[in-house]
């Protein structure tokens, strides 16, 4: 084998170990960002082939040129996050319907429970009146029972009774 051949053999060797080892840091790299772990970007960075590349330390030219799959991963990531937050926010919003149906059932029970005791409320103001008018008349009465006897005392004098002791 000639030296240019063996040159071309060991050119093409180092390519596709590059093209392996720039794989894998892409890889990692796109493994990091959809876990929120990130080394070299800001946490929270969308993810897109210029954050994977430079969250790998990759040139971004490269990953265009020899590194499609990774591509068509940030691709399919991107396809689905939205679809992944529109399915989420439909069962946030789901529960959130169930909580305020719940939360409903309450008021209306309660505004049932508030009239129900506004009834027994008024009923029994409606009691506390007639009794405090009894009260008043029996004030009264006694009032004029105290009179008369005061009356009679100043006109004849009680004596008190006497009880004989059976022997």
């Amino acid at each position: 084998m000639s030296i240019h051949a063996m040159t071309q053999k060991a050119l093409a060797a180092q390519k596709r170990q590059s093209i392996k080892e720039t794989r894998e840091k892409l890889e990692l790299a796109l493994h990091r960002l959809m876990h929120g772990k990130p080394k070299f970007v800001e946490k929270g960075t969308r993810i897109t082939a210029v954050s994977v590349a430079k969250e790998a330390g990759v040139d971004r030219v490269t990953l265009y040129r020899f590194h499609e799959p990774v591509l068509v991963e940030i691709r399919k990531i991107n396809d689905t996050a939205p679809k992944a937050l529109l399915k989420q926010s439909r069962s946030e919003l789901a529960q959130s319907a169930a909580k305020q149906k719940e939360y409903r059932k309450m008021v209306v029970e309660a505004q049932e429970e508030v009239a129900t005791l506004a009834r027994v409320n008024y009923r029994l103001d409606a009691r506390i009146a007639e009794l405090e008018e009894m009260l008043r008349v029996r004030d009264g009465v006694i009032a004029e029972l105290q009179k008369e006897l005061h009356e009679r005392g100043t006109k004849t004098k009680v004596t008190p009774m006497k009880f004989n002791a059976p022997h």
